[in-house]
């Protein structure tokens, strides 16, 4: 447990990091970030996906039900291409999720 007088310190205002008691960055999505993720080539002109900034880390949210209507060889590619994308994010020293969203009903 963090005493009260961290709490307060400007170096801790993002909370510490459970993990390795790290005190936790502060996350930003950059117009640098998002430049670099517009030249990576996606193998679909209609995937549905977006860049989520939470607190403490960013997420890939992809939608269930445009994901599912790609077969074999073009999902596997999708796929890779989301890798690459998450892979830049971390580059920035910064944690990246994937987050998934059901498919309407």
């Amino acid at each position: 447990m963090v005493s009260d007088s961290f709490k307060d310190d400007g170096h801790f205002k993002h909370g510490i990091n459970l993990w390795t008691g790290e005190p936790n960055k502060p996350v930003f999505y950059t117009k640098e970030m998002a430049q670099k993720i517009r030249d990576i080539k996606c193998p679909v002109g209609d995937l549905e996906m977006n860049i989520v900034q939470y607190p403490e880390f960013l997420t890939i949210r992809l939608y269930e039900d445009n994901f599912l209507k790609y077969d074999g060889n073009l999902k596997l590619r999708v796929i890779d291409y989301i890798e690459m994308v998450k892979k830049l994010i971390e580059s920035y020293g910064v944690r990246c999720e994937l987050e998934g969203v059901p498919a309407k009903k």
